[in-house]
């Protein structure tokens, strides 16, 4: 096998392993308690903007409310959205 070939296979291996590890990284992460989730996320997770602003009217931080946040609140929002505002760990 050349040498040239050899480092396609290399190349190639490499960029299927990055992409393995980007889908992973994006994937909603579970998190048994909101101590754990505020490490990450210092003032929760909303499910959208206007549950978002609602805790700020409530004098609560802004939770976060983009693409990433939105999943991390459904994937934890049954254990870790108890008063079922729309907003997991609102601090």
């Amino acid at each position: 096998m050349s040498p040239r070939i050899s480092a396609a296979i290399a190349a190639a291996t490499v960029s299927v392993s990055l992409v393995s590890v980007t889908a992973q990284a994006d994937a909603a992460t579970y998190f048994s308690s909101c101590t754990k989730l505020a490490h990450v996320w210092p003032h929760g997770v909303a499910k959208s903007a206007a549950a978002a602003q609602r805790q700020v009217n409530q004098g609560y931080g802004r939770p976060a409310s983009g693409p990433k946040a939105r999943a991390v609140y459904w994937e934890n929002y049954r254990r870790l959205d108890r008063d079922g505002d729309g907003t997991a760990c609102e601090r």
